[in-house]
Parts: structure tokens; C-alpha cells; sequence
């Protein structure tokens, strides 16, 4: 039998698939998770709100009759004094209305003297004889219609006359310009406002408050407010905590007022729109509480649950030396809130390591590997 030599090409493919069938199987890819030990204690001691300066005293001014705005005497920013002229409208239709009182007033007194005369007259023919009683009766009746009708003239003039008066705005105190709010030339209405001022020297700071801080703060106490701009930290006291005004936003507002025992010189640095930070008080939670991050608890059909690491003592260290673990589902009671923290109140142990991170990927009783242990 003639031995044949086989062609290259074929023998590599031989050897090729040799190789790969001697080739030892891939070693199993373990999950990374993110871990850090369960502490008691409080999670978020110290809550910073972001809030504006304003004055104590802030006031709408608005006018008490319709028209159109003729000008501002005042700019924003301005100190003005008590009684002093801030806005003016256009008061021509005002005067003409006046002027119109005027003349039915002037009207009215005429007829009524006119009137006077003639029950005069009536009363000295009657006396006399000559009249019939009725004529007097008519004659005393006239009288007392262009008497009521005087009267009325003159309530119309003195209306006219206010008029007038509630076309000016005047300061109704020590004051700033804190903001105007139409421009010349516009059509006002009655009771709309069109400037705000900043009245007396109080300050305060108002910020909105989350519904997870709410145990954190109560009226009447005490709290710092930082000014970032003036590098001045000052005490306060909270005056007023509001109701949401929009539920969905479930947002309180929070008024502080400042103390007024500063320094004097401050207190013109201190301007109505400067940005402040309140720091609220200490979380009153006790040293015992078990706080871990909100991204951390879970949730399905059984309740919440959280993923506890649990270290392999005798298990081999990956190649690259990082801990393995056993991954255990942990259903757990939930307390508080405060911010982006949760408390455990059943379910976990202080010192236990907890899955922070990679949790959608595992499972109970999984084994992984510790990325990072904080």
C-alpha cells in the first residue's frame, strides 16, 4: 500500500483543532458588589436649606382705583420716608369726575335755595288764606327733595375729591424699594400691586422645607443662618413654618427671623435678596439607629429587603486578591426618613456588610465578589 503525504493546509486545521479541544474551560465570571458596614448612628447630623434674605416686613402697595400708571418717583433700591410720593396714575378722568361733582353740587344748592323760597312764599299764602294747605304740603316736600339732593351732591364731590387722593402712592414708612412691578405707561387695576417695599430694620430668611426634615425643626428654635457673600454666619430663630401651597410639592414654608442684636454697622450690608443658608439642628436620633442609603432597600410582593455580603473565610481570593462572599436576602422594618438615608428598625445588625451597589444583578445566596469595601 502506497503511503500519502497529506497537504499542509490540512494538517494545520488538524492541529488547530487539537489545540482547541485540549483547551481547559473558562473559569466562572463572579458579580461585583459594592459594600459598606451597617454603624448605628445618625446619618445626616447636620441639614443645610437654601433660603433668601428679605425684610422683615415686606409690603405690597397697590392703588385704590383704576388707570393708567403715569410715572415712578422712586427707583428699585431707593430709602424713602413716610409720606413720600413713590407713583402717580394718570388722574385727567379722576378731575373731570371731580369737576362734574362740582357742578351738580353747584346745581343742587341752587334748586335747593330755589326751593326754599318757594315754601317761603307757600307758608305766607297759607297763613294769609290764599293757599290751600296741599300747596303747602308740595312746597315743604320740594324742599326736602333738593335738600337730600344736596347732600348727595356734596358726598359725590368729597368721593371725587378721595378719588383723586388714591391716584398717588405715598411711603407708609422707612422703607426700600425692593421691586416695581408694572412699568409706566401700563393699565393698572384697583388693588393691584405694583411696588413692594422693605420695611423696617428686621431681616429674615425664607427657605422651603421638605417633608423629611420636618421633625428636624420646630417654631421658636434656635438655628444659624450663613450669608456666603458677606462670610457672616448670624443667629436666628424660626418665626413660622407654612402649609404646602401646592400638596403635590409637599413643601413647607420656613421663615427665620434674625436677631436684632448685630452689629449696627452690618446692618446696611444686609440686603433683601441675598442668598442664605440655614443650618437646622441636630437629628434628635438616638446613638442606637440603624441608618443605610435609600439606593440600598429594596422593594417586591414580600415587602422590603436588603442584600447582606457575607465573607467566605475559607474561600480562595479571586486573581486579582479580592474577598469573596455569600449574598443573603434580609426582609427588614423600615422607620424615618432624612434625606437620601432610611432607618433599619428590624431585619439588620450593626457590623454587617451591606450591598450599596450592583444589587439588581444578584440574588440570595449568590456568590460574588467584594469590589469595594468601605
Amino acid at each position: 500500500m502506497t503511503s500519502r503525504t497529506l497537504p499542509p493546509a490540512v494538517l494545520l486545521l488538524a492541529l488547530t483543532l487539537v489545540a482547541c479541544g485540549s483547551e481547559p474551560p473558562a473559569e466562572e465570571t463572579l458579580r461585583p458588589v459594592r459594600t459598606q458596614l451597617v454603624e448605628a448612628g445618625v446619618p445626616d447630623a447636620e441639614r443645610r436649606l437654601p433660603g433668601r434674605l428679605e425684610a422683615g416686613a415686606n409690603r405690597r402697595l397697590s392703588f385704590r382705583v383704576d388707570g393708567q400708571l403715569e410715572t415712578f418717583e422712586v427707583s428699585v433700591g431707593e430709602r424713602v420716608e413716610a409720606g413720600q410720593p413713590l407713583a402717580r396714575l394718570d388722574a385727567t378722568d379722576i378731575e373731570l369726575q371731580r369737576d362734574q361733582a362740582q357742578a351738580s353740587l353747584a346745581g343742587a344748592r341752587a334748586a335747593a335755595v330755589n326751593a326754599e323760597a318757594e315754601w317761603q312764599r307757600a307758608r305766607r299764602l297759607y297763613e294769609a288764606g290764599s293757599a290751600p294747605a296741599r300747596q303747602l304740603d308740595g312746597a315743604r316736600a320740594q324742599v326736602e327733595s333738593a335738600r337730600a339732593q344736596q347732600r348727595s351732591a356734596e358726598r359725590q364731590l368729597a368721593l371725587a375729591e378721595r378719588q383723586r387722593g388714591f391716584a398717588e402712592l405715598s411711603a407708609p414708612g422707612d422703607c426700600r424699594v425692593a421691586q416695581r412691578l408694572v412699568e409706566s405707561g401700563e393699565n393698572v387695576g384697583a388693588g393691584q400691586p405694583v411696588l413692594v417695599l422693605a420695611c423696617g430694620e428686621g431681616m429674615e430668611v425664607r427657605a422651603a422645607l421638605s417633608e423629611d426634615l420636618l421633625e428636624r425643626v420646630e417654631e421658636g428654635d434656635r438655628v444659624d443662618v450663613e450669608l456666603p457673600l458677606l462670610s457672616l454666619t448670624l443667629p436666628g430663630r424660626v418665626t413660622e413654618i407654612g402649609l404646602p401651597l401646592q400638596p403635590p410639592q409637599a413643601t413647607w414654608p420656613l421663615r427665620v427671623s434674625l436677631d436684632g442684636d448685630h452689629d449696627a454697622a452690618m446692618a446696611p450690608r444686609l440686603t433683601p435678596g441675598m442668598a442664605a443658608e440655614i443650618r437646622l439642628p441636630r437629628a434628635a436620633n438616638g446613638a442606637d439607629s440603624l441608618w443605610v442609603p435609600m439606593a440600598a432597600v429594596g422593594e417586591d410582593a414580600a415587602g422590603h429587603y436588603v442584600y447582606v455580603a457575607i465573607e467566605e473565610d475559607a474561600a480562595e481570593p479571586d486573581a486579582n486578591g479580592r474577598p469573596l462572599a455569600q449574598i443573603e436576602r434580609r426582609d427588614v422594618g423600615l422607620g424615618r426618613r432624612q434625606g437620601e438615608s432610611l432607618e433599619i428598625v428590624t431585619g439588620l445588625d450593626g457590623g454587617e456588610r451591606l450591598v450599596v451597589a450592583g444589587m439588581s444583578r444578584i440574588a440570595d445566596g449568590q456568590q460574588v465578589r467584594l469590589e469595594a469595601r468601605r
